[in-house]
């Protein structure tokens, strides 16, 4: 499996800079993702409203914080093709303000 980022994925980092550790916990689920695959790697679900795209959306453990998945962060990606992904948006509930926010976001990230 191989993973790519969006390049404004940096810009995500910035806005969760307040965070313990993003980074490493975007990589952490990189290498399980890799591990496992789509069928596999859990907490991973479709992300309606994208067309024939196929845009997923899962929860990433925050590392370094005591809190589970539900309070941690967001990864949105595309699966270009079974062997290939692309991760669009990182995230935290939070930095966006809500759903339609998030939409528009990924929306621009796809063009």
């Amino acid at each position: 499996m191989e993973i790519s980022r969006h390049g404004d994925v940096q810009k995500d980092f910035r806005a969760l800079r307040r965070s313990a550790a993003p980074q490493e916990s975007l990589e952490a689920w990189e290498r399980l993702f890799c591990l496992k695959g789509l069928g596999e790697t859990p907490a991973i679900d479709s992300f309606p409203g994208f067309g024939a795209r196929k845009i997923f959306k899962g929860r990433v453990v925050p590392l370094k914080e005591n809190i589970g998945k539900s309070k941690g962060y967001r990864v949105i990606f595309e699966m270009v093709d079974e062997n290939h992904c692309i991760v669009l948006v990182f995230s935290r509930h939070g930095i966006y303000r809500n759903e339609a926010e998030l939409i528009a976001l990924i929306k621009e990230r796809l063009n």
